[in-house]
Parts: C-alpha cells; sequence; structure tokens
C-alpha cells in the first residue's frame, strides 16, 4: 500500500473536504440506515391505520368517516391531509384518531400549470417522504385517490423499502386521469394518457380497492385489469351529524339564522340549496339561467330562496352573474360559507336540492347528494351514467333527460318547476329522501369493509 499518498492527502488542503464528508454523511448514513434495517424486521404495530389525503381534512368527508369507523373496531388512527378547515368535532375530540398535517403547496408564483405542477410533486415527494418514516410499521396505510400524483408512487415506494409488511388500500372517489382531462378536453393528449398509464399501473400494488360506485368497481375490473376479489363498493352514506329536523326545528332556524333574516314574507318561500365548489366540472351557469326562467315565469310557482353553499376559484364569477340577472323578489340568491356544524342544519331547512355535478368519469357519485338525503331533503340532479346508483327518478328525486348542453338550463327549470309547483310530487320526494337518510354510513362500512380490515 502507497502510505505516502495518503500522507499527502491529509497534509493537503483536501483533508478539510474529507473531514467535512465524514462529520456530515456518516451520521447521515447510520441515521438512514440502523432504522432500515431495524424496521424491515420489526413486527408491524397491528389494529393501525394511516389515512392519507392530498386536501383539505375539513372537506374530506368520507376520509373522515372511515378514521371514526376504524376506530370503533379498535384501531389507533393516523389521519394525514391538509388542515385548511378545521375538521369535525368527532375527528378532533377523538382519542384514538391523531390529525398528523400536511402543508398544502399553492402557486403564489402564479407560475404556467405544468411548471407548477412539476413544482409542487417535488415538493411533495420531501413532505410525504419524511410523514411516512415516522409512520413504518403501520398495518394499513388507505389513501384517497384522486389525486393519485405523487402520493401514490411515493406511498408505493416506501412501503416496498421501509415497511414492507403493511397494506395499501386505495378508496378511489374518482379517476385522476379524468379530472385531468377537464384542462385538455382530449383523452389522447399525452398528458392525460401519462396520467392514465401512472394510475394504472401503481394501482396493481395495491392490497384492496375501495370503490364509490358499482360502475367504478366494473371499470377497475375491465379497464385497469385489477383482480374482482380485490375491489369493493362502499358508497357513500350520510354521517351521524346529517338527519332530518323536526318542522318545529326548521321554524326555528328560518326564524333566527342570519341568511333568512331581513326577508318578507318568509313563510312564502321555499327553500332551494345547492353546494359546489365553483370550479369548472359543475357549470353554475346552469343553474342560474334555470333560475333566469323560474324568475320571469307567471307566479304559478312559490317563490324562492337559493342558498348557494361553498366557495372556490369562480365564486367571484358567480356573484357577479347574479348580480347582472337582476332578480326580482320571486328569486332570492345567498352566497355562504357554513361551518361543518352549521352546513347540516342550512341543508335540512330546504325543501329542495339542485346537485350540478356531472362527473369527469361519469362514474362517480357526489357526496353533496348523499348529505342532502342524510337531512331528508329531496334531489334534482343532472344526469350521468351513474347517478340511478344514488337517485331513483320519482322516488327520492329527479333526473334530467339526456339533451343537448345548451337545453340543460330548460331542463332543469321545468323539473324545478314541476316539483316546486305539486305540493303532492314534493311531498312524496321528501319521503323518498327521508326513506334514504335511514341507510347509514357506519352501517355500511361495518358491512362491506370491516371483514377485510378486522384480522384481529
Amino acid at each position: 500500500m502507497d502510505y505516502s499518498y495518503w500522507g499527502e492527502l491529509v497534509l493537503s488542503k483536501n483533508w478539510v473536504v474529507w473531514l467535512a464528508f465524514a462529520y456530515f454523511v456518516l451520521p447521515l448514513t447510520v441515521y438512514l440506515l440502523v432504522p432500515f434495517f431495524i424496521h424491515r424486521k420489526s413486527v408491524l404495530t397491528k389494529k393501525s391505520v394511516a389515512i392519507i389525503v392530498l386536501g383539505d381534512l375539513g372537506h374530506s368527508p368520507r376520509m373522515c368517516y372511515h378514521a371514526l369507523s376504524y376506530t370503533k373496531l379498535g384501531f389507533s388512527v393516523n389521519l394525514c391531509g391538509y388542515i385548511e378547515t378545521t375538521p369535525p368535532m368527532e375527528i378532533t375530540d377523538n382519542v384514538a384518531i391523531d390529525i398528523l398535517p400536511i402543508a398544502p403547496i399553492h402557486n403564489s408564483r402564479k407560475l404556467p400549470y405544468l411548471v407548477f405542477a412539476a413544482t409542487k410533486v417535488v415538493q411533495q415527494l420531501f413532505q410525504l417522504f419524511e410523514l411516512l418514516l415516522s409512520l413504518r410499521g403501520t398495518e394499513f396505510f388507505m389513501v384517497q385517490n384522486p389525486p393519485s400524483m405523487p402520493v401514490l408512487a411515493v406511498l408505493i415506494l416506501f412501503m416496498k423499502v421501509f415497511s414492507p409488511r403493511s397494506r395499501l388500500i386505495i378508496d378511489w372517489h374518482n379517476l385522476n386521469y379524468s379530472i385531468l382531462n377537464l384542462r385538455y378536453d382530449n383523452l389522447a393528449h399525452p398528458v392525460v394518457r401519462g396520467m392514465r398509464f401512472y394510475e394504472r399501473l401503481l394501482s396493481k400494488y395495491a392490497w384492496l380497492h375501495i370503490t364509490v360506485t358499482d360502475q367504478m368497481r366494473h371499470f377497475l375490473n375491465s379497464e385497469f385489469a385489477l383482480p374482482a376479489a380485490q375491489i369493493l363498493t362502499l358508497h357513500d352514506r350520510p354521517g351521524p351529524q346529517f338527519s332530518p329536523l323536526a318542522p318545529s326545528k326548521i321554524t326555528a332556524v328560518l326564524a333566527s339564522h342570519e341568511l333568512f333574516s331581513g326577508i318578507s314574507n318568509l313563510d312564502k318561500y321555499k327553500v332551494v340549496v345547492t353546494a359546489t365548489s365553483f370550479t369548472p366540472d359543475e357549470d353554475f351557469d346552469v343553474l342560474l339561467d334555470a333560475l333566469k326562467l323560474y324568475n320571469d315565469a307567471s307566479s304559478s310557482t312559490p317563490p324562492i330562496i337559493v342558498v348557494v353553499t361553498g366557495k372556490g376559484p369562480m365564486k367571484s364569477r358567480f356573484l357577479s352573474r347574479v348580480g347582472e340577472l337582476g332578480f326580482s323578489d320571486r328569486v332570492i340568491v345567498k352566497s355562504a360559507w357554513l361551518s361543518a356544524e352549521d352546513y347540516p342544519v342550512v341543508l335540512g331547512v330546504a325543501d329542495l336540492a339542485v346537485s350540478l355535478h356531472t362527473s369527469s368519469s361519469g362514474i362517480d357519485l357526489p357526496m353533496k347528494i348523499v348529505d342532502f338525503f342524510g337531512v331528508g331533503v329531496p334531489v334534482i340532479t343532472l344526469s350521468f351514467p351513474a347517478i340511478g346508483e344514488l337517485v331513483k327518478h320519482g322516488t327520492n328525486g329527479l333526473v334530467t333527460s339526456e339533451c343537448s348542453p345548451s337545453q340543460t338550463h330548460q331542463e332543469l327549470y321545468n323539473l324545478m318547476t314541476k316539483a316546486l309547483g305539486d305540493e303532492l310530487l314534493l311531498a312524496s320526494l321528501k319521503e323518498g329522501a327521508v326513506a334514504e337518510s335511514k341507510k347509514r354510513w357506519n352501517e355500511n362500512w361495518m358491512k362491506v369493509l370491516a371483514p377485510a380490515v378486522d384480522t384481529s
């Protein structure tokens, strides 16, 4: 061995570099590798689940319902997601649920879409990996899809390397590539095709798949080639905070809530409610155009108060158009952002609800209709392939017929006039919605999902 070489190296100015290398890299190597080998051999923490949502937990009711149902089986739950609004008290007050925040990343520098998307993915890679390191040994990882980028890739890689005994459950709310296609309106676009390939490829690594509709279950089996035995349909059902209000409670809310203050002859009005995120996948112009027809029609139908709940990037445009249309006292439009506690109360006073959801994939279902049914309010909804799994036309609501997009507002107006102008029909639809409210989330969860995850 040439000892003179090493002597020269130590005596040279490069010794500082080597010392720094040893000082920083060796501890880092020990920090990463020692836990890696320890945790690969560790026993799973049984009855533990990490629920991961790259979205606001306060507006992710299905994932919060999952968390509560897991606790009823004796699981300890780590609920991970954005904290942009406060989650329900049932979540925050539950000693079996730990909330682990994920910092949301916003496009504050107004970067082009693809540039921001790439930057966001890189930042989330580091965020998620740091979070997941604290969750090694968890029995189940349940992730909401969409979004699938980059969380599916990070989670699968992490589990393969650091937590190989854990099991992955994907809760399919929709298809990520179909939502991305709202931007491109071209399923053959390379970005959309790439997302579909990514989603299809990585979904094969899941131990179990949960879908919100039967049609989505069939799609995953036929189009993504996922084994039918690994796919369960868990339809959305209302949580415990949603229940029909007694007539006396409705009267009290109408008399005291600020939304209804200052309205003359309030008892003459019907209340119509809709919930929206004010995004391009819900065309609120359809509703406004229908309301304009209702406003200008004869007075044979009752005047209405339309409560629009929610917030989003296109809310200011919505409010601007409301002002432009110049509604009379026959149509009063109120916009409100409601707390988790106030939301079911305001829904519960409505006579009728409207859903503008059309589904990017055609095979998901809007949670808002489940909320409407939870408080016993019938709904008018736009038609799309999977809607029949939830809304039964003429029983618990009304579904628009197939028509050209330019005629959708006319069809919506026709159904509103039909329901609001016929007390017997409205009462019948109300009965159907109240019957639907008796179907509850936890009972359904215990029947469908509990047998798969309760291995005790």
